[in-house]
This record gives structure tokens, sequence and C-alpha cells, in this order.
């Protein structure tokens, strides 16, 4: 019984963190050239794309890992940022072909314990994560 609680635990409060945190690597890049950095200092820069609101992430803090936090955004001098309503995720995701019989969501719904309605429901995902009242609820 204590092997089954320390597994959930682990599940539970451990899994999740290390999956974000080892599928969203930060990388380091050399400094850019001044020019560039003028350059990119006078454009209003927009990103189209994220898929970091499924996480239990705290976005108002600077994360060692994950592509987008607001501290990020702000020295990265971006004006405009979409985040994409992630519901369901095939296993193997892949340019070529996926399939609709996975879904890595519902893994990542039960490790961050989402309430049991989101496990089967694609709309209840989009609900639970992607409300305001929600984002401020789990910290992401």
């Amino acid at each position: 019984m204590a092997f089954v609680a320390i597994a959930l635990g682990i599940f539970f409060y451990v899994v999740p963190r290390y999956v974000d945190a080892s599928h969203n690597k930060l990388t380091t890049t050399a400094p850019a050239v001044a020019q560039a950095g003028d350059l990119h200092r006078r454009l209003i820069v927009a990103d189209l794309h994220a898929d970091c609101l499924p996480w239990d992430r705290d976005l108002v803090k600077e994360n060692d890992w994950g592509h987008v936090d607001i501290p990020r955004l702000i020295k990265g001098n971006v004006a405009r940022q979409a985040f994409s309503v992630v519901t369901k995720t095939p296993r193997g995701l892949n340019i070529e072909r996926n399939s609709a019989a996975t879904d890595n969501i519902r893994l990542l719904s039960l490790a961050q314990r989402w309430p049991p309605r989101t496990w089967t429901r694609l709309q209840q995902r989009a609900l639970e994560r992607y409300t305001p009242d929600n984002q401020v609820q789990s910290g992401a």
C-alpha cells in the first residue's frame, strides 16, 4: 500500500513538472550583434503561437524552462502573444500522419489533477484551462 501511495505521489507531484521541463527546454544562443539588437528593440514583435497554458506553470515569473513567460516576453520586446488552446495531442505527434486514437492531454489532465470532467471531454479541458478565472486560480 505504501508503494502505491509513493507511486501516486510521484505521478501527481513530480511527473508533470519533469515532463514540462524536459520537453520545453531553453537553449542558450550567442549574443546578437549590436545592430540586430538595436533593430529588434525598434520592432513590434508578435508571437502567434504558445502552448504553455496546459502546464501548471506560473507565467508571471521567469522560468528556466518553457518558451513563454511574462518577464521573457518583456525582455524580447513582444507586444502581442497568442496562446493556443490545446485540448488533445496524439502520441508520437508528427507532420506526416497522426492518429486520433491516442490522447496525451488526458494523461496530463490526470497527472495535474484536473477535474474528472476534463479526462474525456475536450470542451471541458478548454474551459478548465483557458478561462481567466481558472488561470488565476491555477497560477498559470
